[in-house]
């Protein structure tokens, strides 16, 4: 009963959100920080993933335990794939280099204004998506984690994923880039 009232709810306030979008079957875990150790919680999801994983990222630093997870999946032979937003390789402690690095291809979303997802899609069927930055900053702000299993929430956050994908442009090097991007911001 709660998920046909909620779709027609959502129906009537953005007929943009189709109700084929609910997905009655996902299990949902939360983790809030700072009082929980999301980048533990994240590192675990990584961890167990077999196949893929799709990274959207706005902020993503060394040190927080979520960008080694990813170089340690990308070591194990996981299809590791990043679209980070404009600003990201130039950040300080910026992880764009050492994933590189690893191998994990990049591209930058040049496209949006902010490329502003903090998500991760893991082998078609898991979901990590919030407020929380792939950054070490974020376990110290109130910020929270979801982690929603469902291949259909998991199919559209993908989907949206390759969306950004076909307008992003691929990294090559922080050095090019930072450079054309601090031309740009003038």
């Amino acid at each position: 009963m709660f998920f046909a009232v909620l779709s027609l709810g959502l129906t009537t306030l953005s007929p943009a959100v189709p109700v084929a979008s609910l997905s009655p079957g996902a299990a949902v875990a939360v983790c809030f920080s700072p009082e929980e150790n999301c980048a533990a919680f994240a590192g675990r999801a990584i961890g167990s993933a077999e196949r893929e994983i799709l990274v959207g990222a706005y902020g993503l630093t060394n040190g927080s335990g979520i960008v080694e997870a990813l170089i340690r999946a990308k070591q194990r032979g996981i299809d590791v794939r990043l679209i980070a937003d404009k600003t990201t390789p130039c950040e300080r402690n910026s992880a764009v280099g050492p994933l590189a690095a690893a191998g994990v291809p990049i591209w930058i979303d040049d496209q949006a204004r902010i490329a502003h997802a903090k998500t991760m899609v893991i082998d078609g069927a898991v979901t990590l998506t919030g407020s929380y930055n792939w950054t070490r900053g974020a376990a110290a702000n109130s910020e929270n984690l979801n982690l929603i299993s469902s291949s259909a929430v998991a199919a559209a956050y993908a989907a949206h994923w390759r969306q950004r994908l076909a307008v992003s442009v691929r990294f090559n090097g922080k050095e090019d880039w930072c450079r054309v991007a601090t031309t740009e911001a003038r």
